[in-house]
Order: structure tokens, then C-alpha cells, then sequence
């Protein structure tokens, strides 16, 4: 009777142990976020692999996305951004803040714009993602947008430590853009300038093409004017006679053609 209650002590005692072990064991997602903070992406990946398939924590695609960012695995780290995008209960404005880095890491600026602005349309408060975005336009030269990014992002984050650095790349855009314009206007200006030269020029070759119009018109007049009265003299001896306008006795000076 007696071993038979040290028997039953020891199988209580051994599962109590085993449910106080359980209780402080970690979960794969607690294990992979563990090895990702201490920079061990690559032991992470499996454990937070695993959290993902076991529904544990939707935490697990961020931190899977960025191990694959920090290996340079960008297009494993955004197929993962996707996935997490879809999942119930992922924290979407950070999934696609994070998709939008790994899109400008790529040189993807519009892909890297166009995440940012979903990141932004989860969240119209959460500053990073404006900046990031200002930054984005930016590199791509629209400046305006850009500069408009900027200052929500002051708006929404007033007491960033950037603010000095923001400011001054507000002030070089508000140069470049009126430097810009002065460009524009000399453009402008130049063309005007282009155009009214074509057109002097035009004018005065339509006015030496008239000039020189009258000038063949007149010497042809004079030369049948000169056949004429050269023929007429002609008529004088037989009446009737037929007027021949003999082609030899033009001058033989006289162009076909004047060019001024």
C-alpha cells in the first residue's frame, strides 16, 4: 500500500513538473524572436518559420521579412511582407513601412513609394513611413511632393532630432525650385527669341522673293517689249505679215532663274 502511494507522490510530482517546464519553455515565435535581437538571423528564420505555419503570433512575418532583409534576400523578404499583409491580426502599417525599405534597398522607388503610401493610408499618424516616402520622391526629383512630404512629417513628428537636416533640405528644395523656374523662363524667352528670328527671317526671304519676282517679271517685260517694237518694224514693209518672236535674240546674260 505504501509503494503504492510513492508511486502515485512521484507520478504527481512528475507532472507537475512537466506542466512548470511547458509553462517556462518558449514558443517557437518567443525562440526566433530571441536569435533575430541577438543577430542571429539564421537560426531564427526556421523557428519564426515555424510560428507563421502555427498561427502563433503575427509579429512572426515582420521579424521573418527582416531576416531575409538583413541576408539581402530582398525578394524572399517581400514575398514574406505580402504574406503578412493578408494575415488576420498583422500590424499592417508596419509590414508595409518595412516593404517599402526593402523596395528602396532594390533601387524600387516606385514600389518603395507605393508601400509607404499604403503603410501611411493604415495608419495617417505614423510619422516614419512620411519621411521615408519625402525621401523616395525626393530621388525620383519631385521635389514638390517631396517637400510637401517633408512638412507633414515636421507636423507629425515636431520634436524630431532630424528637424535642423529637414529644414535645411526643405530650403535647398525651395532654391532648386525657383532656380527651376528662372531656367524655365530663360527657356521660354530663348524660344520667343528663336521664333521671332525665323520669322524676321522668313519675312525678309518672302520680301526678296517678291523683290526678285518683279525684278524677272520687269526684265522679261522689257525683253518683249524690245521683240515687240523690233517687230513691229517688220509689219511696216507687208501688211499681214506674221510676228515671230525669235528666241535667239534674247540676251543670252539673261538668268532663268534670280537668287538674291
Amino acid at each position: 500500500m505504501i509503494k503504492l502511494y510513492s508511486k502515485y507522490i512521484s507520478l504527481l510530482f512528475l507532472t507537475a513538473s512537466l506542466a512548470v517546464l511547458s509553462l517556462f519553455a518558449q514558443s517557437d515565435f518567443e525562440e526566433g524572436e530571441s536569435l533575430f535581437r541577438a543577430n542571429e538571423t539564421e537560426k531564427a528564420i526556421p523557428f519564426l518559420q515555424k510560428s507563421i505555419e502555427a498561427n502563433e503570433d503575427p509579429k512572426a512575418y515582420i521579424y521573418l521579412a527582416m531576416c531575409y532583409f538583413q541576408q539581402e534576400k530582398y525578394s524572399q523578404a517581400l514575398g514574406i511582407c505580402n504574406k503578412g499583409m493578408e494575415a488576420n491580426g498583422s500590424d499592417k502599417k508596419v509590414i508595409a513601412f518595412d516593404a517599402g525599405n526593402i523596395a528602396f534597398k532594390m533601387n524600387d522607388y516606385a514600389g518603395a513609394e507605393k508601400w509607404y503610401t499604403r503603410s501611411i493610408e493604415e495608419d495617417p499618424f505614423y510619422a516614419a513611413p512620411v519621411l521615408n516616402r519625402a525621401n523616395t520622391r525626393l530621388k525620383t526629383g519631385r521635389l514638390l511632393e517631396s517637400k510637401a512630404d517633408y512638412e507633414k512629417y515636421i507636423s507629425l513628428n515636431p520634436d524630431t532630432p532630424q528637424g535642423n537636416s529637414i529644414y535645411a533640405v526643405i530650403s535647398m528644395i525651395d532654391e532648386q525650385i525657383e532656380n527651376e523656374k528662372k531656367a524655365d523662363a530663360i527657356k521660354v524667352e530663348q524660344e520667343k527669341k528663336k521664333n521671332a528670328d525665323i520669322r524676321r527671317v522668313d519675312a525678309n526671304k518672302s520680301r526678296q522673293e517678291v523683290e526678285a519676282e518683279k525684278r524677272r517679271k520687269k526684265m522679261l517685260e522689257d525683253v518683249v517689249s524690245s521683240l515687240q517694237d523690233s517687230s513691229s518694224e517688220n509689219m511696216s514693209g507687208a501688211a499681214g505679215t506674221e510676228i515671230i518672236i525669235d528666241n535667239n535674240s534674247v540676251d543670252p546674260d539673261f538668268p532663268e532663274s534670280i537668287e538674291d
